[in-house]
């Protein structure tokens, strides 16, 4: 059940105003960048573009207490919403880099324990209500003016590290290690659970049998299926009841850390769903997202990264992919701090072009976002980059810019507004501009 903070201390109630019982929400927030990769099928595409200037310029930078591990978002009226590891949310305002508010936990509820949350990307619906996972245990639900709203415990040590995803009726779409049993659920608006118990659900959850770390579920372009991955098998379910529909194993072991990532990616030909794309330790997998129950799981196609000749150790893939407006698909792989980012043909998953980084870095958590225009920008290492969609033609990467920043990425760039990128980088929020 939902926990609704019991008081507010003097010290926090002089910092938010508050506000009388939330009314009840419907979809995701119609703003430039409203959750992890953009939207629910995590195409990582913004509907506007993002700087394209061969100079790209330092519009502000916001310092936080803690290093960022998640990309912030953001609302409606242009309000960047910034995670971070000791503070749980603080708003900031876009034009200028200025905090808002901040959600102090310990204040809040009273306890010692802060909400920690790590990697996991806030989601923000379409009446500014920001949901956020954190390794506290909690699924925490904040009003637009920072007062917490409610926050739902997992028992039985479960770390919310996945990013929620938002449907447009409302429904919240979460996930938790839960001691590596993978609990996955959907959520009400109001913090209750939404699927009734079955065959496939207990207490409202859908176990995967697997941790649920550093991920995002994915909808299907009409939100009747929803795609997990417990970075070791990748699922199908009924988004209405949460009962499976397939299941396919992705790979023979997962990955213990929290930083690589392993959100599915929708990819629609503008028609209907075409691929649902999966990344693991084996490769990016492009399986069938309309199959029933007797889905055999052979992929449409399977990317592994090619290995050069002078090094035997294996590029892997520790990030999601993104789409471009044309339907090329984006990924970044690395072994160790040698990277290559990849264009590929959805149609096969052959390489379009590839760009072999020269400054070292390592794609993990590290989404490549897409502009309108098709401009793909990445954080890699130090430097921001800005990259053609189109490539050269010959197989090669055509850059736009590179822009060096103070401290280690450790998640991806997102388009904020029109013209501009907001980009972590230790402690900091960067907005670079033309």
């Amino acid at each position: 059940m939902p926990i609704r903070p019991p008081f507010r201390t003097a010290a926090l109630a002089a910092l938010l105003t508050l506000v009388a019982p939330s009314p009840s929400r419907a979809g995701l927030a119609n703003s430039v960048w409203p959750m992890f990769q953009h939207d629910a099928q995590h195409t990582g595409r913004a509907d506007v573009n993002g700087p394209v200037s061969a100079t790209p310029q330092l519009a502000w930078e916001f310092k936080a207490k803690s290093g960022h591990k998640s990309s912030p978002v953001v609302g409606e009226d242009g309000t960047v919403y910034v995670p971070n590891g000791k503070l749980l949310l603080v708003a900031v305002d876009g034009a200028t880099g200025l905090p808002i508010w901040l959600v102090d936990l310990k204040s809040a509820i009273g306890k010692g324990k802060v909400g920690l949350p790590d990697r996991s990307q806030p989601a923000v619906s379409d009446t500014g209500t920001i949901y956020q996972g954190a390794r506290d245990n909690n699924l925490w639900a904040t009003l637009p003016n920072g007062a917490v709203d409610w926050f739902f415990h997992v028992p039985f040590d479960g770390d919310v590290t996945m990013s929620p995803t938002i449907a447009q009726d409302g429904t919240i779409y979460m996930g938790s290690e839960a001691l590596s049993k993978g609990w996955f659920y959907a959520m009400n608006p109001d913090g209750t659970v939404k699927w009734p118990d079955s065959a496939w659900i207990e207490d409202g959850r859908f176990t995967t049998g697997g941790s649920l770390k550093n991920s995002s579920a994915a909808l299907s372009t009409d939100e009747t299926r929803v795609f997990v991955s417990n970075k070791v098998d990748a699922f199908a379910l009924d988004a209405a009841t949460g009962d499976q529909i397939w299941k396919c194993e992705i790979a023979t072991t997962g990955e213990g850390s929290r930083q690589p990532n392993f959100s599915p990616v929708v990819y629609n030909d503008g028609v209907a769903d075409q691929l649902v794309l999966f990344n693991s330790k084996e490769g990016l997998w492009a399986l069938d997202p309309n199959a029933g129950p007797g889905y055999d799981c052979s992929p449409s196609w399977l990317f592994v990264p090619p290995n050069p000749v002078d090094k035997s150790q294996k590029e892997d893939i520790k990030s999601a992919p993104a789409i471009g407006p044309d339907g090329t698909i984006y990924v970044g792989a690395s072994r160790k701090k040698s990277s290559t980012l990849y264009a590929l043909n959805p149609a096969d998953g052959s390489i379009l072009w590839k760009h072999e980084h020269s400054d070292k870095g390592a794609y993990n958590n590290n989404q490549p976002v897409v502009g309108a225009d098709g401009t793909v920008y990445v954080s890699h290492g130090k430097v921001v980059h800005a990259f053609d969609g189109a490539g050269d033609g010959n197989g090669g990467s055509v850059v736009k810019f590179q822009m060096l920043v103070k401290g280690k990425m450790k998640t991806g760039p997102i388009i904020g507004e029109a013209g501009a990128l907001y980009v972590p980088a230790g402690k900091r929020i960067f907005k670079i501009t033309d």
